[in-house]
């Protein structure tokens, strides 16, 4: 019998596996689902998994295994849908519409109001048509409208339109007044910015209907630009944005992060958001392999949520640091990470949030929405957190104790001044320039599903029909057989593996 000591020296220097969850996830290849575990080798995390007929699998997604496994442990506030759908026929994700599993309500939903593009972005991760493009109309948005209100208990807190390229759709201001009329309390729609560039006109109309543009903004830099947009957009990015601030439209940008592209970016793009009051927050998303365009694109530049946390402390020098961020309560906590950073009006440094608070305190701020509300919850943490300062319990120093108090106190009096509160709009516009959002939020693609975070996912895609589809579902599996979208639906296989119990 072999001992251990006559073993060849390779064997002792394998590394070892350590088990941190079980789950299931997707064949890249046929998208059936299987059976998946999700390890720790070394510091590294690994999702293996095997498909009975294209072989195993494995893929990295993550590089600090206790940062994932800390983050994953954190307990979100689950909240279900108010109205299921469909009951549990093949198991997670294909039932989706919301399913009798799933354990999170819609808290934004994401409305495809055109499959027509004006670009052909080589980063998309979603389907689009041009020719005989899909255009909803308003009883589509009408009825689904309905539906949400119904979902959220009569009041729509927040409504993102998309595409395609929403603004091309031959009726989209008149979308934006129907969301208007309709009392949505944010309203926001995403795009490339092409057509806002060269229309003024409509950039002042978004601003009077109070509509929030969240601009693809991918790089300051000529080649990262061609390779991610596929075109030189920079000229067309700085004039949006010239107009933009014109008109003071509430504004947030959404870089999509690619290694060795354009992550050593990020600090920049966050000090542009600190000095630009219009813009309010930015939204950082990983490069997810899926669509027309991302599933061609080279993976080498695949970046897990940790390494984007690490380029953020690199490129900001520090300014913000992965302790700074909090998982959201409102969804799974590997899908979304948040910091928010305290502006100085006198123009000094950011100060993060968590310098002055406890990371206890921002997820408990952030539990109601995706994003913080003036309201009396937040009144009592700032007071708090002048408190802690005044009694030295905070991480800041001296001289950053008093800059940051001075900057808390002149917050709170304007915030909530004594005698009557301030109109809602007006004192979010408030909050909202006294502070940056910076949100990191890890899409998934067939490599890195993972049915846990999709039954917990609070995004998805309304339809008329009153179905709502988390949007991670929606891009890898069901936008692909849709032929509103797609001029060459792509009908569903077998469907087998789903996940039916959690």
């Amino acid at each position: 019998m072999e001992t251990l000591s006559a073993r060849p020296a390779t064997v002792a220097t394998q590394v070892t596996e350590r088990l941190l969850h079980e789950t299931s996830s997707m064949c890249r290849i046929c998208k059936n689902v299987m059976p998946a575990r999700v390890v720790a080798r070394g510091d590294d995390v690994w999702m293996k998994k095997r498909c009975e007929r294209h072989g195993p699998q494995d893929i990295k997604i993550g590089n600090n295994a206790a940062w994932y496994e800390r983050t994953r442990a954190i307990p979100n506030a689950k909240l279900p849908p108010l109205r299921v759908v469909k009951e549990v026929t093949h198991g997670c994700p294909f039932d989706c519409g919301p399913c009798t599993s799933h354990q999170q309500k819609t808290r934004l939903p994401v409305v495809p109001i055109t499959s027509s593009c004006n670009l052909d972005c080589p980063i998309c991760y979603t389907i689009n048509k041009n020719e005989g493009a899909y255009h909803m109309t308003r009883d589509e948005l009408a009825k689904i409208l309905d539906h949400l209100r119904e979902d959220h208990g009569g009041e729509i807190d927040i409504i993102n339109f998309t595409g395609g390229e929403p603004t091309v759709h031959p009726d989209f201001v008149g979308f934006m007044e129907m969301a208007k009329a309709a009392g949505i309390h944010r309203i926001t729609v995403s795009t490339n910015g092409v057509l806002l560039a060269r229309d003024e006109a409509l950039v002042k109309r978004l601003a009077e209907l109070d509509t929030r543009i969240v601009l693809s903004f991918d790089s300051f830099e000529v080649e990262a630009d061609k390779a991610m947009q596929g075109a030189t957009l920079l000229s067309t990015k700085a004039r949006v944005l010239e107009l933009l601030e014109k008109y003071d439209v509430d504004t947030t940008l959404i870089p999509v992060m690619v290694k060795g592209m354009n992550d050593h970016e990020i600090g920049r793009m966050i000090d542009l958001a600190v000095k630009k009051p219009f813009i309010r927050s930015l939204e950082i998303h990983t490069m997810t392999y899926t669509g027309q365009g991302g599933v061609n694109f080279d993976r080498s530049g695949r970046m897990s949520p940790y390494e984007v946390l690490q380029s953020i402390e690199k490129s900001t020098g520090g300014l913000l640091v992965p302790d700074d961020f909090v998982p959201s309560p409102c969804a799974h906590p590997l899908c979304y990470q948040i910091a928010f950073l305290l502006v100085d009006p006198d123009g000094g440094a950011a100060i993060p949030f968590t310098r002055f608070m406890s990371p206890e305190t921002l997820y408990d701020l952030l539990s109601d929405r995706l994003y913080i509300e003036p309201s009396e919850k937040l009144e009592r943490a700032v007071q708090d957190a002048i408190n802690a300062i005044w009694a030295g319990e905070s991480r800041l120093d001296e001289a950053e104790a008093e800059r940051t108090l001075r900057i808390l106190k002149r917050l709170l009096r304007d915030l909530f001044p004594r005698g009557a509160a301030l109109p809602r709009r007006d004192a979010q516009r408030l909050a909202e320039r006294a502070s940056k959002a910076i949100y990191l939020h890890s899409h998934m693609d067939e490599e890195t599903f993972d049915t846990e975070r999709i039954a917990q996912c609070c995004v998805g895609v309304p339809n008329p029909d009153g179905t709502n589809i988390p949007t991670c579902s929606y891009n890898v599996l069901y936008r692909e057989t849709d032929d509103r979208f797609n001029a060459h639906a792509t009908p569903w296989n077998e469907r087998s593996g789903g996940r039916k119990e959690f």
